[in-house]
């Protein structure tokens, strides 16, 4: 699996052969590839520090195909002529997580028979003696790197040397012995010999030499300060006349030259599998189209989503496919039994006896269908200009008015979806305050709008919180860009008065949803990836995205803030900042309020005042 990842996400079609470690047991010749076998990561400490006193490591390498004919036509005796040590070639389906491979190891001419392993045809000398001090030699030798067996070495004169030091400080060895552990107990070819000899080869170190295959039997010893292991005087020497060892076989299971496969997927978590599954698409983005695409970024990325309807279940489905884990829903509505056949995270069952809340049930759909995903529903109803607060529900909608605060606050996005014109204002108010992104998404019967917001009015204190750091994607604006309310020359009031039912549903073309709630989510990830003032990884970032259905066009717009607006005017910001609720609380009950606020009573009074000088005189034409 961590082989599958490193392809995934570092390597893409990179085939530079990976290096790898090989682990033979002490007293079981079974050579092991564990996790800690790859080398592409230094990690300190590492499972294998626990079993090192017991192993005999070789180096290798794997190389990772990208297709699966390369595999089946690579020849493979010429790419093995090329080295002298372990080679596994594969070839990993990273949908199907079906890995097939070739393997490889250095061997001796003669030992590889259609019954398996035959003895070394050549003199041995075995003696139950401690040749040349080996005993001492060796033991300094595992003392100075750490209880370390090494596996290969060369002694004579009374010094002791791994082969890699002989190599690095081309060391005469005229006089002395190779000698490497022994992996199994009263073998002649032991797996380490053949990994000594092959090493010799590639270092290019003397062909006819004394070789020792050095026996130990190790176990543990507990003493005050930790442990350590302990060998017997049990070993052997043996020395070796004119050996030449050039080739390598490979082998499949079932004895004979083949590839071996093996399906990962059964023996993976499933909430693993479902991840690994779903990133896929995402990484492999990263290989030739995006390579500059952030996805843990957007792993870390956390959204609100304000109103969980039609759009509200499009928007979460788009971010969910993005890799973005993290959303909150906020609605105040239930489920209805017109509401699954448009909006995509509702069943039937979900508007049985009234119906669930959307948002606590929106949270669970997107947990059910991804696992991986970490969701809220909070159940609660935004404050609205012109819609009177009761004494009796003062203290709810003052808390409401926190909480949303609260919220929007400690996300990254925040995703204005609602069915209202004026359920729109506090939000756009608190998001411009706190300079989050915020992104608009508004429906006609055939019209569309997507739009974001620009940044907020800057505090004298800016917030560099990791909750606020997307918001330096809006600084990148040379001019501050308009809002929602920035077209308006009258505040929100109460849009749901003296309405009949087709003005007060949202009816629109099924169609439209997908279109302008994808349109939103794409206008995310772009800006999220911004580089410049108007372009990113993903290509340009408009302000704001107008289309219709009717004559099939889209339109993208730029637009400056306005000075008077009610949604994100200093004014109105200000005001805020320094009231919270009392500001929403004066709105609420006055309509005119907000419009008196920023300016907008005179600036309206002032255009009537204008003396408009229009000539119907035709006489000139």
């Amino acid at each position: 699996l961590k082989l599958l990842k490193h392809k995934l996400e570092i390597m893409k079609l990179d085939e530079t052969p990976i290096k790898i470690k090989g682990y033979c047991r002490v007293g079981t010749g079974i050579v092991e590839f564990l996790e800690d076998s790859l080398l592409f990561e230094e990690e300190g400490s590492s499972s294998v520090d626990c079993l090192r006193n017991e192993c005999v490591c070789f180096d290798g390498e794997i190389l990772l195909l990208n297709t699966k004919e390369q595999f089946k036509n690579l020849n493979k005796n010429t790419h093995l002529s090329s080295t002298h040590q372990t080679q596994i070639i594969t070839y990993a389906d990273l949908k199907t997580h079906q890995i097939i491979y070739w393997s490889s190891f250095p061997t001796l001419p003669g030992l590889i028979t259609s019954s398996g392993v035959t003895p070394l045809v050549c003199d041995y000398i075995i003696k139950d003696v401690n040749v040349d001090g080996l005993d001492e030699l060796y033991e300094s030798l595992r003392v100075r790197d750490k209880g370390y067996a090494p596996g290969y070495f060369w002694y004579g004169g009374g010094e002791i040397k791994i082969i890699e030091e002989v190599v690095e400080e081309d060391l005469n060895v005229v006089g002395g012995r190779f000698g490497c552990l022994s992996t199994i107990s009263g073998n002649n070819n032991p797996w380490s010999l053949r990994v000594l000899i092959a090493k010799m080869q590639r270092f290019k170190l003397p062909e006819e030499v004394e070789v020792v295959v050095y026996e130990t039997v190790l176990r543990r010893l507990e003493v005050e300060g930790g442990e350590y292991l302990e060998s017997k005087e049990e070993k052997r020497n043996s020395k070796g006349r004119g050996f030449k060892f050039n080739t390598s076989t490979w082998m499949n299971g079932k004895g004979k030259p083949g590839p071996r496969s093996v399906n990962l997927k059964n023996n993976m978590d499933q909430e693993s599998l479902a991840e690994q599954s779903a990133q896929l698409n995402l990484k492999l983005m990263r290989w030739r189209v995006i390579p500059e695409l952030d996805t843990s970024m957007l792993e870390k990325t956390s959204c609100l989503i304000l109103g969980s309807g039609t759009l509200g279940c499009q928007v979460a489905r788009n971010l969910m496919s993005w890799g973005i884990r993290k959303i909150t829903f906020l609605d105040s509505g239930r489920v209805s039994m017109s509401n699954p056949v448009r909006q995509s995270l509702y069943t039937f069952e979900d508007s049985k006896n009234g119906g669930k809340f959307k948002a606590e049930q929106a949270a669970i759909a997107c947990e059910e269908i991804f696992p991986g995903m970490e969701c809220e529903g909070v159940v609660m109803s935004i404050p609205m200009p012109g819609h009177p607060i009761s004494s009796l529900a003062k203290s709810g909608v003052e808390d409401d008015t926190s909480k949303l605060s609260e919220l929007i606050k400690n996300h990254d996005v925040i995703y204005l979806l609602t069915d209202t014109r004026e359920s729109r204002w506090l939000p756009s108010v608190i998001a411009s305050s706190e300079g989050k992104i915020l992104i608009n998404v508004a429906l006609g019967f055939s019209s569309w709008l997507v739009m974001r917001h620009g940044k907020g009015v800057k505090k004298e204190e800016q917030d560099e919180s990791p909750s606020n750091i997307h918001s330096k994607s809006l600084n990148s604006d040379s001019e501050r860009l308009g809002c929602y309310f920035c077209a308006d020359v009258v505040a929100p009031a109460n849009s749901m008065r003296d309405r009949t039912l087709d003005q007060q549903c949202t009816v629109t073309r099924p169609g439209l949803a997908p279109i302008a709630s994808a349109m939103g989510v794409e206008l995310t990830v772009a800006l999220l990836h911004r580089k410049g003032k108007e372009s990113g990884a993903l290509g340009e970032i408009p302000h704001m995205i107008r289309g219709d259905l009717g004559d099939w066009k889209v339109n993208c717009i730029r637009t400056p803030g306005f000075d008077c607006c009610t949604g994100c005017s200093e004014r109105v910001v200000k005001k805020w900042r320094e009231e919270g609720f009392g500001l929403v609380e004066k709105v609420c009950e006055d309509e005119k309020y907000l419009e008196d606020l920023t300016g907008l009573t005179e600036l309206k009074r002032q255009a009537e005042e204008v003396d408009w000088d229009i000539d119907d005189d035709d006489d000139d034409f």
